[in-house]
């Protein structure tokens, strides 16, 4: 991707920022862009944190710091992940759906299909968690109370005005398991699962809980995008909300008090928003993003923290009685266990990313056109900390939510 010149850059963010600040007489006198991520940190889009100064019109000091998300019009393997979708869906959402759910993510300062400008938070104190060390319970729970804000607020909407929420959300585009057979993302979900199975299979472990387990997730293998599709299809439940759809450790700021405690988070990347069940959010966020201990000891705990944080604000968006009551635990517990086979199917797609030492991380711009048969051929290298981590999500998925009589068929 060509950067811009400075005053190219100048000029381009004056003009966004006249319109976000409401100055047409705001003047940039200076900007400089610097990269946003690291390789294997963000694989959809490329990230640049630009800082600018210059003065307000009337002659106040003006700077400020931006981190924009671009477009990687340059990759050849674009349209075949679906890249175009996934900018429209999330300049969408920026635009015309959070605006009507309140502080969930940072300030969105500009959107369109081809860039995404963000106040950055850092200065203010935001940061993510290091990807490979994973989150402890204090951060799981904050994030699943983040998500069940979100969850609530779009309730909240669908229910007082269902036009205009079933309006919003007409205009988002299923991007990663789409109802058509066209190539996008979802179609590499088979390759993914052999390459768990080559993981699984790498251990020590001969036990026939874990023989049992390869054999029930071989027996995925054709079956995992249709499973997916169905599982994606918008509006199936009474009680489905607006989903993040990505809820994993990168796509999650936190703030810290001084003695390291949260005290509020933001969501980012809202490219793959859906109208599904809650529990895809909690699912993808537990399996792919929190560490073992957490989920082996402090499951449930986590699951009543987001519904205790479910039902208040659903309390304050003022949604009525009989929902909230029909929204219960016992409810929630029932939607965990419907929707468990997405949790379970993306910790085979996103481990290989979320525990990638930076000797393993993939460039998206090394592939061709041709990625779904250049993926095929491609064989991430197999390691402990992830097959111990495939083993983790597998075996607590089967003992959790799948009876002795399903598994294996």
């Amino acid at each position: 991707m060509e950067r811009r010149s400075v005053s190219d850059l100048q000029q381009h963010f004056q003009k966004i920022l006249r319109d976000a600040e409401g100055d047409k007489e705001l003047v940039i006198t200076h900007a400089e862009e610097t990269e946003g991520s690291k390789l294997g940190d963000n694989y959809m889009s490329i990230v640049l944190r630009t800082k600018v100064t210059g003065r307000r019109g009337n002659g106040e000091v003006y700077s400020g710091s931006f981190m924009t998300k671009h477009y990687p019009r340059h990759r050849a393997i674009a349209q075949v992940m679906r890249n175009a979708d996934l900018f429209i869906n999330e300049a969408y959402v920026y635009n015309q759906i959070l605006p009507q759910l309140g502080d969930i993510a940072p300030r969105c300062v500009f959107a369109d299909e081809n860039e995404i400008v963000l106040a950055d938070l850092k200065d203010e104190g935001y940061m993510v968690m290091p990807r490979l060390e994973l989150l402890d319970l204090e951060h799981c729970k904050a994030v699943v109370q983040c998500l069940a804000k979100m969850h609530a607020r779009s309730y909240a909407l669908k229910r007082k005005d269902p036009k205009k929420f079933e309006e919003l959300m007409s205009s988002t585009i299923e991007a990663v398991f789409p109802q058509d057979d066209a190539p996008c993302m979802g179609s590499s979900m088979d390759v993914s699962i052999n390459t768990a199975i080559n993981h699984l299979e790498s251990l020590e472990d001969t036990s026939d809980e874990l023989r049992s387990a390869i054999e029930f997730v071989r027996s995925l293998i054709g079956k995992s995008v249709e499973i997916m599709k169905t599982l994606v299809l918008p509006g199936q439940g009474k009680y489905d909300v607006l989903s993040h759809g990505d809820a994993w450790n990168n796509n999650i700021l936190f703030k810290h008090d001084a003695g390291g405690h949260v005290v509020d988070v933001k969501l980012i990347d809202y490219q793959i928003p859906r109208h599904v069940s809650a529990a895809i959010d909690f699912h993808y966020l537990m399996y792919s993003s929190a560490k073992a201990a957490v989920i082996d000891e402090n499951y449930d705990e986590i699951i009543r923290s987001y519904h205790s944080a479910l039902v208040h604000h659903l309390g304050k968006c003022n949604v009525p009685e009989g929902d909230v009551k029909g929204m219960s635990i016992d409810w929630f517990r029932d939607e965990l266990q419907k929707h468990h086979m997405y949790g379970l199917l993306t910790t085979f797609w996103l481990v290989n990313a979320v525990l990638a030492e930076e000797n393993e991380t993939v460039n998206l711009d090394d592939f061709s056109a041709d990625f779904l048969e250049e993926i095929e051929k491609f064989t991430p290298v197999v390691t402990r900390k992830k097959a111990e981590r495939i083993r983790f999500v597998v075996l607590h998925c089967i003992k959790r939510y799948r009876s002795k009589e399903t598994v294996g068929k």
